[in-house]
């Protein structure tokens, strides 16, 4: 593997409860269902406008639709903030990105983040020390799905998708690392996660410091 591609929310950034709260106030706001975990694993893979539609509220117009989609991503920084101190990277990250800066291998992100919430987490966690924002692909609203994200991210750094490992927390962002043909694919999180793609996984770790920097020679 020549080069690095890592998904954001819930790889690099363990950010599912500020997550759930931004999701608790739009439920509270726009509907009389009480938000759980259990709806909020069924999200994964559908961005905001159609989770609206879809699970929320069928009646509200396109304007509508989209205030609340950029509510909620509003609401998800500012309980970012409200963490101060205790909103960090992903244990290991940091030093796997010194690492590959030792080495001279390649890496950028592949986030189905909106821009707001790039510039956010470039603010908060000083990413320009290891990342040129230039590079990161994020959700500009051209991508159906993480697939041509993958193969974008790849080739932005100079490398080709067939040599690149992908970190990937959710399922869908696995089949689309997958589809687009990743050389290798590791996933971060827990084992019940993944039962639907575990064929498609490498390799899995709970964080960065789990990582066999290894992997990268073969």
């Amino acid at each position: 593997m020549d080069n690095v591609i890592f998904d954001f929310n819930g790889t690099l950034f363990l950010d599912d409860k500020y997550h759930f709260r931004a999701w608790e106030k739009i439920y509270e706001e726009i509907s009389d269902i009480v938000f759980t975990h259990e709806i909020m694993n069924n999200m994964s893979g559908n961005n905001n406008k159609k989770i609206i539609h879809n699970t929320i509220n069928p009646m509200l117009t396109e304007q509508e639709l989209l205030y609340y989609s950029e509510r909620k991503e509003k609401l998800y920084r500012e309980a970012c903030r409200s963490d101060g101190a205790e909103v960090k990277l992903t244990k290991g990250a940091v030093e796997l990105f010194e690492y590959l800066k030792e080495k001279g291998i390649p890496f950028t992100i592949a986030s189905a983040s909106i821009k707001k919430n790039i510039d956010f987490f470039f603010e908060i966690f000083q990413l320009e020390k290891w990342f040129d924002k230039d590079k990161v692909i994020y959700d500009n609203g051209n991508y159906k799905d993480k697939r041509n994200m993958f193969i974008d991210a790849a080739k932005i750094i100079g490398s080709s998708i067939e040599s690149s490992l992908i970190f990937e927390d959710s399922s869908s962002g696995i089949q689309c690392a997958c589809d687009a043909g990743a050389g290798s694919i590791v996933a971060i999180g827990n084992k019940e996660k993944f039962k639907r793609v575990e064929d498609k996984i490498d390799y899995r770790i709970e964080d960065f410091t789990k990582f066999d920097v290894g992997i990268l020679d073969k």
